[in-house]
């Protein structure tokens, strides 16, 4: 090939993607492994390597829990500083004051310092060198918005509501917790009292198949009338033990709601069966329906949502109109081979938008529509309040209303064992009067707890509806 003719021919060099490279006969899809540990089918379980942060460690707790018994206000009160929901809710709460002084912040100016350093030579064509040129140049710079149309105001109006929104969700948070507690604290009362029932019905099974025994020696019973007492006995400790691990699970529950481990054992005092429920409220349902909505903090939560986009429908407005802006800067310049210099400027900068797009637009309608929606959620949210308490409220004195007769029962049950088995005993009843006589007494005892129970979950119910405490809720 002759030389001249290297100037009628190029080099073209085509840039593969990576994607598409060959490589070991096939072509690399994945570049970076992003499938490797993923299942090879979809019914495999994930394994794939993390790095999240570890758990918490539970801390052994401070009290001696089983050492004496707690009371419910006592266990309240802990469980307000250990539960991990009510700091959560407190620490979003610290997090949206902050985000309220980030837009306070926009009233005041903001002062910045850039100092660029930079060392400069350049080589001529022919050969020569500029010598080398070094620069420090520091400036300062002043800015300020003069004029938004009420924009910045509405930034923090909206701020500020999103604090009351966090503020009445910590209040929420604190109201679930003290509920969650005295439901479970009930709940194991009540666990409780039935074990002690249980053992008792246990007890009396007993009695009752050494009475068996003794008549079907003496020829006054039968073989049947034996064995009834022995599967009436064995199905009393069977529902004993299902009553244990019940008792044990409550227990676990209530551990739990306090923030501690569900291992921790905790004192209480039994519930008494003579306890009486707690004292009938004075006010009507209509009252306590006002006071919801003032105190219920999902009522008040909605309240704020709706004032949060009432000033964000504001805010988007502001933001497509003009504002005006106030900027001034000064530098000094070192640069070797030159005298230092200065240099400054001042001015305003008015900022008008013309058209974007119908962006503002659509903007302003989702801004509107939320507002309208938030409007919305507040009448269900207040519709959904007023609801609850009147039925909590028919709750708890529907199990005021029944315990009377609870009592009543239980009272007669008691009588009419003693009298079946002195009958019993006599020969005048069947050992199957005995076994029914037996069952009756168990049945009221498990109501009459259940009633008295009952009675104090659904105050302490009404009293979350409300939104504030109602009455005694201690047995």
């Amino acid at each position: 090939m002759k030389p001249g003719r290297w100037s009628s021919l190029g080099l073209v060099l085509t840039l593969v993607p990576v994607s598409s490279m060959a490589m070991g006969g096939g072509l690399v899809t994945d570049p970076f492994s992003t499938l490797h540990g993923l299942p090879s089918a979809p019914g495999v379980l994930w394994q794939g390597e993390t790095q999240l942060p570890p758990l918490p460690k539970v801390a052994p707790a401070a009290e001696d829990w089983a050492g004496r018994d707690w009371t419910l206000a006592e266990l309240t009160a802990y469980a307000l500083g250990h539960n991990p929901q009510t700091a959560a809710a407190w620490n979003g709460l610290r997090a949206q004051a902050a985000a309220l002084g980030v837009a306070e912040s926009a009233w005041l100016p903001t002062l910045t310092l850039s100092t660029p350093i930079s060392r400069r030579q350049a080589v001529s064509t022919a050969g020569f060198s500029v010598p080398v040129r070094n620069s420090v140049s520091p400036n300062l710079t002043l800015s300020y918005t003069l004029w938004d149309f009420g924009l910045r105001r509405a930034k923090v109006d909206a701020a500020r509501a999103q604090e009351w929104v966090a503020g009445f969700t910590q209040n929420q948070s604190i109201q679930a917790v003290a509920f969650s507690v005295a439901q479970a604290y009930y709940q194991v009362l009540g666990d409780r009292a039935l074990l002690l029932a249980d053992r008792q019905t246990v007890a009396e099974q007993e009695k009752n198949l050494e009475a068996a025994e003794l008549l079907h020696r003496a020829g006054r019973a039968t073989i049947g009338a034996l064995y009834q007492a022995r599967a009436a006995l064995a199905q009393a400790r069977s529902t004993l033990a299902a009553q244990e691990q019940t008792l044990r699970a409550s227990q676990g529950a209530l551990a739990a709601a306090l923030g501690l481990a569900p291992s921790t054992a905790i004192g209480l005092a039994d519930l008494r069966l003579e306890a009486p429920p707690p004292p009938g409220l004075a006010e009507a349902a209509e009252t306590l329906m006002q006071a919801a909505e003032k105190a219920n903090p999902t009522l008040q939560e909605s309240r704020a949502q709706l004032a949060v986009a009432e000033a964000n429908v504001r805010s988007t407005r502001a933001a497509g109109l003009p504002s005006l802006a106030v900027s001034g800067n000064y530098g000094y310049q070192f640069q070797n081979g030159f005298a230092p210099g200065d240099t400054w400027g001042l001015g305003l900068t008015l900022t008008v938008p013309l058209f974007t797009g119908f962006n503002r637009h659509y903007q302003i309608r989702q801004a509107q529509a939320q507002a309208d929606q938030a409007a919305a959620q507040l009448r269900q949210s207040q519709s959904t309040t007023l609801a609850q308490v009147w039925q909590d409220y028919h709750n708890f004195q529907g199990a005021l209303a029944s315990y009377p007769g609870a009592r009543s029962s239980l009272e007669n049950a008691e009588k009419a064992l003693e009298v079946v088995r002195a009958q019993y005993r006599v020969g005048q009843a069947t050992i199957q009067d005995v076994l029914l006589a037996e069952s009756s007494l168990a049945q009221a005892r498990y109501t009459l707890i259940q009633k008295l129970v009952s009675s104090y979950v659904a105050l302490a119910q009404l009293s979350q509806a409300v939104g504030m405490p109602l009455g005694e809720a201690q047995p």
